[in-house]
C-alpha cells in the first residue's frame, strides 16, 4: 500500500510559491532498462496511454470472440470491456491496479483523444452518406422519417421534464440532464442506423435503402429542431441580438463550406486522373480544414462535431476522393479512435450507483417512449402496404442507440455535472437497445433476398411520363454497339425520356482494389483511360444522336469476376432502372460463324438473372451490320415477339410495345396456344395475357405495322418446330421471354435438353450453334419481386 501512494505521489506535481510548477515529467521514457532506481515508467504519460490502450482492445477483443457468436456488434464488447476496467470491477476488487493503469490525469488524455476520434468519425459518416437519398426518397420516406423524430421528440420530451418535477421532485438544475436524456434517447441517429445495417449486411438491400432514407430525413429534421431550440434558449439567456449573431455566424460557416470548400474538393477531383488515388496533400489539407471548421463552429455556437460533418457531406460519394478518404482514415477511426469511446462511458459507468430505483422519468422514457417511438415507424410503414415483419423490422431499426448517443452523454458529462447514477442509467438504455434490436431484427428480416424489393421496377410498370431506365452492361465495344442498337429501337421520345447508365465491366489483376467510376466528374484522363474510353465513345454517341430524348451516364466497374455480378445489381439498384441489358457470352462473326466463347460470362449472368433488383434481358447479337445505328442503314426491321404467355413474355411484349413508333419497324406477335386450352380453368395469368393482348390484337392507328397471329401446339416438340420456322421469315431481332420456372405444357421436356439455363428453354433454341441466320435474339426476364 505504501508503494503504491508513493507511485501516486511521484505522479502529483510540485509547485513552487508563486504556483508555477518546477517538477518537469518527460512525456516518453528512456526504455525500462535505463530507468533509474528512483524512477516509475508509470510516470510517463505516453507510457501510461498506451498501456491502457493496449489493456483495452485486448480486453474488448476477447469479449467480442465470444459476443460475435450471438451476432452482437463490437459496440457492445467495447462497454462491456469499459464496465470491466472501470470502477465497477476493477476499481472496487483491486484498487492498487485501477489507480496505476487509470490515473486521474491519464483520464483526461483518454478523454481528448475519444474527442478527435469522435470527429473523424462524423467526418467519415458525412463523407460516405449519400445526400441524393434525400432527393430520391418518396412520400413513404418523409413520412415514415418525419413521424419517427417530431411526436416522440416533442412529446417525450416535454412529458419527461414534466414527470421529473412532480414526481421525481428534481430542481430546476437538473431540467437540462432530463431534456438531453429523452431528447437523445427519441432521436434517430443515421450513423447508428448505417452502422446497424452494415453488421447486419442489409444495407444494400430496398428495406435498408428505405430505411436509410427514413434516418436520414429523420437526422435532418432533429438537427433543425435541435437547433432552432438552442436559438430560443439562448435568447432567453441572453439577448435576442447575441442570438442572432451566433444564428448568422453559423448560417455563414454552413455557406462558406457548401460553397468555397466544395468547389475546392470539386477542383481536387478534377485534377485526379481516373483511376488513380488522390494525392496525400490534398487529403492533408482536407483534414486541417475539418479541425478548422469545428474550431470555428465551436466558437460560433454550433456543436463542434456538425461543421466536420457538413463538411464530409460535401466530398461526393464514391472514387476518387471519397474512396481515398475512407481507405486512409477509416481504420484509424473506426478501429482505433472511435471505439475508445464507447468504452470510455463504460469505464466512467459504475453499476453499484444502481442500488436504487430509477427516476420516474427514466422508466416513462424506456417504456412509453420507446413504444411511442416503435408505433410512429409500424404504423405509417402499415399504411404504405408493407409486410407486417417488415414494417416491424422499420420500426426497430429507427429505435437503435448507438455510439452517436454515448458520444452526446459523454460530452455532456465532461463540461456540466452529472450524478453518477444518471450516467450510469443513460450508458445501461444504449447498451440495452444496442443488444436487442440487431438481435430482434435479425429475426424478423430475411437478408438472403438483397435486392428483392417491393416497388415494381419493370419495363411494363414503367409510366410513360416517367420515361425508361435501362442500365447496359458491356465487356467490350462490340457489347456496347449491340445495346445501343436495341435502344434506338426503344424509340425515346420527349415524353417519355431514355434514362442510359452505361457500364464497361473489367476484370480486376493483380492486388488492386476494385473500383467503381463515374465519368461523369470531369477528372482527368490517365493511362488507363485508353481501355474504357472506346466504350464511353459508343454511348456518348447514342446521345448526340438523340440529346432532347435520351439522357446517358457512363461509369466502370474494376473488380473481380466472382464479385462482378455485385457491381451491376449495385449501379441497377441505386439509379432504380427498370431493365439490365446482359451480352450474351458467343459471339459470331458476319459469317454466322461463333468467334468467341467465355464461359465465365455465363456464369456472371446467371447471377444477375438471380440477384437482380428488377428485369434482366441476355443479348444474343447476330447481326451482320456493325455500325452504331440500324434504322439509319435499314429501310425496314422487322421484329418478332414469341409469346408462351407469363410474366417474362409480357415483359418482352411491353419492350415490343414501345417500337411501335418507328415507321419502319414491322412488329410480329406470334402467340402459342394449347390445343387442349380449355378456357373455363382459365387462371389469373392468363387473364393478364389476355389483357396485355388486348390493343395488340385489334386493329388502330398504333397498330398500323403490327401483325397478330396464333401458333396451337401440343407439346414442347411442335413448339421448337414453330420456332425454328420462324427463322427462315428473316426476322432482325426475336423478343421471348426466359421462362425458367415454368410448367407450361407448351414447353414440357425443353427444359431438360438446354446448354444455356440463363437463356431458358425457347432462348436456347435461338441460341444454337446451328443457325447461320443474321436475326439477334432478346430473352427477357422480369423482376423477381418479394412475395416470390
Amino acid at each position: 500500500m505504501e508503494a503504491t501512494n508513493s507511485f501516486t505521489n511521484d505522479l502529483q506535481p510540485e509547485y513552487r510559491v508563486d504556483g508555477s510548477c518546477w517538477k518537469f515529467v518527460p512525456v516518453i521514457s528512456d526504455g525500462y532498462f535505463n530507468q533509474k532506481a528512483d524512477n516509475n515508467i508509470f510516470r510517463h504519460p505516453l507510457i501510461v496511454l498506451e498501456i491502457q490502450l493496449a489493456v483495452i482492445f485486448t480486453l474488448a477483443t476477447i469479449i467480442h470472440l465470444f459476443l460475435r457468436r450471438y451476432s452482437l456488434p463490437r459496440l457492445l464488447s467495447e462497454m462491456l470491456a469499459g464496465l470491466i476496467l472501470g470502477p465497477t470491477v476493477l476499481g472496487r476488487f483491486f484498487p492498487e491496479i485501477s489507480d496505476v493503469l487509470f490515473p486521474q490525469q491519464s483520464v483526461k488524455s483518454l478523454s481528448t483523444l475519444t474527442r478527435f476520434g469522435y470527429l473523424f468519425f462524423m467526418f467519415l459518416i458525412g463523407v460516405k452518406m449519400d445526400v441524393n437519398l434525400i432527393m430520391k426518397s418518396g412520400k413513404r420516406e418523409w413520412t415514415i422519417g418525419s413521424m419517427v423524430i417530431i411526436f416522440p421528440l416533442l412529446i417525450i420530451v416535454h412529458a419527461a421534464m414534466y414527470i421529473s418535477t412532480t414526481v421525481d421532485k428534481m430542481d430546476k438544475s437538473s431540467q437540462s440532464w432530463v431534456a438531453l436524456f429523452s431528447g437523445v434517447l427519441m432521436l434517430t441517429s443515421f450513423p447508428v442506423v448505417a452502422c446497424l445495417l452494415m453488421h447486419l449486411k442489409i444495407i444494400n438491400t430496398e428495406l435498408g435503402h428505405l430505411v436509410l432514407s427514413s434516418a436520414l430525413i429523420s437526422d435532418l429534421l432533429s438537427v433543425v429542431i435541435i437547433n432552432f431550440n438552442y436559438y430560443l434558449h439562448l435568447i432567453n439567456l441572453a439577448s435576442m441580438r447575441v442570438a442572432n449573431k451566433s444564428m448568422f455566424l453559423c448560417i455563414a460557416l454552413v455557406v462558406f463550406v457548401t460553397t468555397i470548400l466544395r468547389q475546392m474538393i470539386y477542383w481536387i477531383i478534377r485534377r485526379t486522373p481516373e483511376g488513380k488515388p488522390v494525392k496525400d496533400a490534398y487529403i492533408l489539407f482536407l483534414v486541417i480544414a475539418l479541425l478548422l471548421v469545428s474550431i470555428v463552429g465551436d466558437n460560433v455556437g454550433l456543436q463542434y462535431m456538425y461543421g466536420p460533418f457538413i463538411l464530409g457531406l460535401t466530398v461526393p460519394t464514391g472514387h476518387p476522393l471519397a474512396s481515398t478518404l475512407i481507405e486512409k482514415l477509416d481504420t484509424i477511426v473506426t478501429g482505433w479512435m472511435l471505439p475508445l469511446m464507447s468504452t470510455y462511458c463504460g469505464y466512467k459507468s459504475n453499476l453499484l450507483e444502481l442500488n436504487r430505483r430509477p427516476p420516474a422519468f427514466v422508466i416513462f422514457v424506456f417504456t412509453f417512449g420507446f413504444l411511442l417511438k416503435t408505433s410512429c415507424g409500424f404504423i405509417p410503414a402499415i399504411c404504405f402496404k408493407m409486410p407486417c415483419k417488415d414494417a416491424t423490422a422499420i420500426a426497430l431499426m429507427l429505435t437503435t442507440q448507438g455510439i452517436i448517443e454515448l458520444g452526446t452523454f459523454a460530452t455532456y458529462a465532461d463540461k456540466q455535472y452529472v450524478a453518477p447514477q444518471q450516467f450510469t442509467l443513460a450508458v445501461v438504455v444504449v447498451f440495452v437497445f444496442s443488444a436487442v434490436v440487431p438481435i430482434l431484427t435479425g429475426k424478423l428480416y430475411d437478408p438472403s433476398k438483397t435486392y428483392a424489393g417491393y416497388q415494381k421496377r419493370t419495363i411494363l410498370n414503367s409510366s410513360p411520363n416517367e420515361g425508361l431506365r435501362v442500365l447496359a452492361c458491356a465487356h467490350r465495344q462490340d457489347d456496347a454497339l449491340s445495346a445501343i442498337k436495341l435502344l434506338e429501337l426503344s424509340n425515346p421520345t420527349i415524353e417519355s425520356l431514355l434514362s442510359v447508365y452505361g457500364l464497361y465491366l473489367e476484370k480486376l489483376v493483380g492486388g488492386s482494389s476494385p473500383l467503381l467510376l463515374n465519368h461523369q466528374l470531369g477528372q482527368k484522363s490517365s493511362s488507363d483511360g485508353s481501355r474504357w474510353q472506346p466504350i464511353i465513345d459508343v454511348f456518348n454517341y447514342f446521345k448526340s444522336q438523340s440529346k432532347k430524348q435520351t439522357q446517358v451516364q457512363v461509369f466502370t466497374a474494376i473488380s473481380p469476376p466472382k464479385l462482378m455480378h455485385e457491381d451491376i445489381c449495385w449501379v441497377a439498384f441505386e439509379k432504380s432502372v427498370a431493365l439490365i441489358i446482359l451480352p450474351f457470352h458467343r459471339k459470331w462473326n458476319s459469317k454466322g460463324k461463333i468467334i468467341s466463347d467465355y464461359k465465365d460470362l455465363s456464369a456472371l449472368n446467371c447471377k444477375v438473372l438471380n440477384k437482380a433488383p428488377c428485369s434482366v434481358g441476355v443479348l444474343i447479337d447476330r447481326s451482320r451490320t456493325r455500325g452504331p445505328s440500324i434504322l439509319g442503314k435499314s429501310s425496314t426491321y422487322h421484329v418478332c415477339v414469341i409469346y408462351l404467355g407469363g410474366k417474362d413474355d409480357r415483359e418482352a411484349l411491353a419492350l415490343a410495345r414501345r417500337m411501335r413508333g418507328w415507321p419502319s419497324v414491322y412488329l410480329t406477335v406470334v402467340r402459342f396456344m394449347e390445343l387442349d386450352d380449355d378456357s373455363s380453368k382459365q387462371g389469373w395469368e392468363c387473364m393478364l395475357d389476355d389483357e396485355c393482348l388486348r390493343d395488340i390484337k385489334h386493329q388502330s392507328l398504333k397498330n398500323g405495322n403490327v401483325l397478330y397471329k396464333e401458333e396451337t401446339v401440343r407439346d414442347g416438340v411442335e413448339t421448337s418446330v414453330v420456332v425454328r420456322s420462324l427463322l427462315e421469315e428473316n426476322y432482325d431481332l426475336i423478343l421471348v421471354g426466359r421462362h425458367s420456372q415454368s410448367n407450361s405444357p407448351i414447353i414440357a421436356g425443353l427444359s431438360e435438353w438446354t446448354d444455356f439455363p440463363e437463356l431458358g428453354p425457347i432462348g436456347d433454341l435461338l441460341a444454337s450453334s446451328e443457325i447461320t441466320n443474321p436475326v439477334s435474339v432478346f430473352v427477357v426476364q422480369q423482376q423477381i419481386t418479394e412475395s416470390e
